[in-house]
């Protein structure tokens, strides 16, 4: 018997001023590299070390994503922690909120990891148009990750 899974997403991106209002929204589609189907695989087989898509990265590269990504092209600071995960019938939603001093720069990609550090990486996805995200934003990355 063969069972036809798809994983895909999309990422949402909401850039705040420091107020609260909402300035700038982006959304792409994102790819499933092939560490991250790894990744599925080990969690069905019940390898102990598969704990969940728990950080977000953000980097400056808007070079294309490719299925032999393992890291962000040109990371900007360190990933950061989800700070929600929850689930709505087949779509899994882990949600990171980047304050005002966190991981300034140009940003044109962002990607979803299982660590804090290191591989693997889950998925990555370039988005146009950049954000410029400076002392005066926040931002919250959605990323969306459905089951088919």
């Amino acid at each position: 018997m063969r069972i036809n899974l798809a994983v895909k997403g999309k990422v949402k991106i909401t850039v705040r001023d420091l107020s609260g209002k909402a300035i700038q929204r982006v959304e792409a589609s994102n790819l499933v590299v092939s560490a991250g189907r790894n990744l599925l695989t080990d969690w069905l087989i019940g390898q102990n070390y598969v704990s969940g898509l728990l950080y977000v990265g953000v980097g400056s590269s808007n070079q294309a994503p490719a299925l032999t990504d393992t890291d962000l092209i040109q990371p900007i600071g360190p990933r950061k922690q989800a700070t929600d995960r929850f689930r709505t019938q087949n779509v899994a939603t882990i949600s990171t909120f980047f304050g005002s001093q966190d991981n300034n720069g140009v940003w044109r990609e962002t990607g979803i990891f299982q660590n804090q550090t290191g591989a693997p990486m889950f998925a990555r996805a370039v988005f146009s148009p950049e954000i410029v995200k400076d002392q005066s934003k926040t931002v919250t990355v959605d990323w969306d990750i459905e089951v088919t």
